[in-house]
């Protein structure tokens, strides 16, 4: 895996794609981005990242695709994942299986939380 600065943000709504990887890029992290599954997957066979930041709701294949492919491969299955949605009812122990580390509720974090979790899978 590359170092341990790198994160793919994946995120349809690029505003908020942009919000992410502006907070990111301000503590020192190097930043891909990805707006659906297809760019996605071909960015990390490109380069993997150390982490994965990524919205539920994409367009095109949807994220539970996306999620299940990174887990089909040895060399993508370790990276840890962040799900950011304003989902409420999501459970993180039937995400867990796909890579799934951490939810984020969109609606109510705060800019910081986005570079608290990636750090914090990064441990």
């Amino acid at each position: 895996m590359s170092d341990n600065k790198s994160v793919m943000v994946i995120e349809s709504e690029p505003w908020l794609g942009d919000h992410y990887q502006r907070q990111l890029e301000s503590q020192g992290f190097s930043v891909m981005r990805a707006s659906h599954a297809y760019a996605a997957i071909d960015l990390v066979d490109e380069n993997p990242p150390s982490a994965i930041v990524m919205s539920l709701l994409l367009d095109g294949p949807g994220a539970l695709n996306l999620l299940h492919e990174l887990q089909s491969y040895t060399d993508t299955a370790d990276i840890p994942v962040i799900v950011c949605s304003s989902m409420t009812d999501l459970d993180i122990d039937e995400l867990r299986p796909y890579g799934v580390r951490q939810i984020i509720n969109s609606t109510v974090m705060q800019p910081h939380d986005i570079v608290a979790t990636v750090r914090s899978v990064l441990l």
